[in-house]
């Protein structure tokens, strides 16, 4: 069992949808520019007026009137391009020639997850997050993403792999979730670099296209098997979308099924995106019985407005629902599931006070967050991961390192961290984390092996490109060989 890569039954469709897209982006681009014209970024408003003025007295008129003039076949293409939602995939998969053999493997291994919100927008639009030049910083955010990958044997017989220092016994396993237990320390750590040996890449607000080509292209040596265009624009069947869900997966393991559900209840300017949850099974390897070694990792990015917490609440039932029929409509008696993780935007934090609704949802029953402590309380070395969007370019953060060094002091970082909310001027620094609105939960049940976090990342290497701050998560997994579904 394999995903095919068209998102079409039938060639033909997918040639008139790609025509109805060429017919679309003259009228795409030329609105995206006349924005860009129209919106400045804190960098360009400190060039000075000037400037700023002549793009709004020749760029704008310009723009609008290419605008209209291509307002004929950007018709014509949405007549081919939007029908064929209905029967399209809500998602595209590019499997590459890199895929390694399946290996035999037993009982232990690590596993390696990055989740970051990349605010790739169309130009224009990812203005209003004082973020421009969406196109450079994707080139940029590609380099630093597709750095060559350390080797990596995740899972060995007795301890030999070449990474046998991340791995470790049954028991040994067993004694730190006994550890664990006991409330040790959170293995945290902030990073200039993104970490290497990656398994999995959950990214969010990967809208623009260009950009998704940029990052599948680059990405395709580290990561054979890459799902992207999440949840279609157009007419779908939770209402028309003019963008998709943003969510783009990559990962070393090839997926044996794969499934979008969309939000029905978005409003306000996240109906206009297609958000959602997309749910992937994977094979990481058989054992020596020859069962199928499995993983489920769960992709998603919640309502943002701040203000609609009952919203927020709503989509996380939904959600759980979801992956619970996603995982008993695909799995299969013999394999080996060893963990179901859940990666993403949830547009809520742990400490601020209007954001308690979601803090005591039963998600957190479900799966498990390494970075909360207890509802409203995170634990000691947990940090914010979203930014004042006014200070982005300021010295402090505008470079990896010198985030690293801002967000390491417990009086600089409260400066250019998003606050909680309501903000209260009286709270006490050191207890202080900023809005961690990015999340990568894990499953901790009966029903999974024992499951141990190694390490919990913050990740500085992208200041200046986007708004949130990346994170990593390490996980120890040892089970039984006779344990199977």
């Amino acid at each position: 069992m394999s995903l095919s890569e068209s998102p079409f039954n039938c060639p033909l469709f997918g040639l008139i949808f790609s025509l109805g897209l060429a017919l679309l982006f003259p009228s795409y681009w030329f609105v995206d520019r006349l924005l860009s014209c129209a919106v400045a970024t804190s960098a360009e408003r400190s060039q000075g007026w000037a400037l700023r003025l002549l793009r709004l007295l020749l760029g704008v008129p310009l723009y609008l009137l290419l605008f209209l003039l291509s307002l004929p076949l950007g018709i014509l293409g949405l007549l081919l391009w939007a029908p064929l939602h209905q029967i399209r995939r809500p998602f595209c998969y590019q499997k590459t020639s890199h895929v390694p053999p399946e290996r035999a493997i037993e009982g232990k291994g690590t596993f390696l997850f990055i989740s970051a919100n990349l605010c790739l927008l169309p130009d224009g639009l990812a203005r209003f997050s004082n973020l421009g030049h969406t196109q450079r910083r994707t080139a940029r955010i590609c380099n630093l993403l597709a750095l060559p990958r350390a080797s990596k044997e995740p899972w060995g017989m007795d301890g030999k792999s070449e990474d046998s220092a991340s791995l470790c016994s049954t028991n040994d396993v067993l004694a730190m979730v006994e550890t664990h237990k006991e409330d040790r320390e959170f293995p945290s750590e902030i990073s200039v670099g993104f970490p290497e040996g990656a398994d999995f890449l959950c990214l969010q607000e990967v809208f623009d296209g260009r950009a998704a080509r940029k990052l599948r292209r680059l990405l395709a040596p580290s990561f054979p098997h890459i799902l992207y265009d999440v949840g279609p624009s157009g007419p779908y069947r939770c209402g028309f979308r003019f963008f998709n869900s943003g969510l783009f997966l990559a990962s070393r393991y090839p997926p044996l099924a794969a499934k979008y559900f969309c939000y029905p209840n978005a409003r306000g300017e996240d109906s206009l995106a297609a958000k959602g949850l997309l749910c992937v099974k994977v094979q990481v390897g058989v054992n020596e019985e020859q069962q199928r070694i499995v993983g489920y990792i769960n992709c998603t990015h919640l309502h943002a407005p701040e203000a609609d917490s009952c919203v927020r609440f709503d989509q996380m039932s939904h959600l759980l629902q979801w992956v619970a029929d996603f995982q008993s409509e695909n799995s299969e008696a013999g394999e080996v599931a060893v963990f179901d993780v859940l990666c993403g935007d949830l547009n809520f934090d742990n400490c601020s006070a209007d954001d308690h609704l979601e803090q005591t949802h039963h998600l957190f029953e479900a799966y498990r967050d390494p970075c909360r402590d207890c509802a409203g309380r995170d634990r000691p070395g947990a940090l914010g991961t979203l930014l004042r969007a006014e200070h982005l370019y300021h010295e402090a953060v505008n470079t990896p390192e010198n985030m690293k060094r801002t967000l390491q002091s417990l009086d600089e970082r409260k400066l250019y961290l998003a606050p909680p909310l309501p903000q209260n001027p009286s709270t006490d620094v050191q207890h202080w984390t900023g809005r961690r609105i990015d999340y990568i939960l894990y499953r901790h049940s009966t029903s999974f092996p024992p499951t141990v976090v190694d390490r919990f990342q913050f990740i500085t290497q992208l200041a200046g490109l986007s708004d949130h701050i990346p994170i990593a998560l390490r996980l120890s997994v040892s089970f039984a060989p006779t344990t199977s579904l």
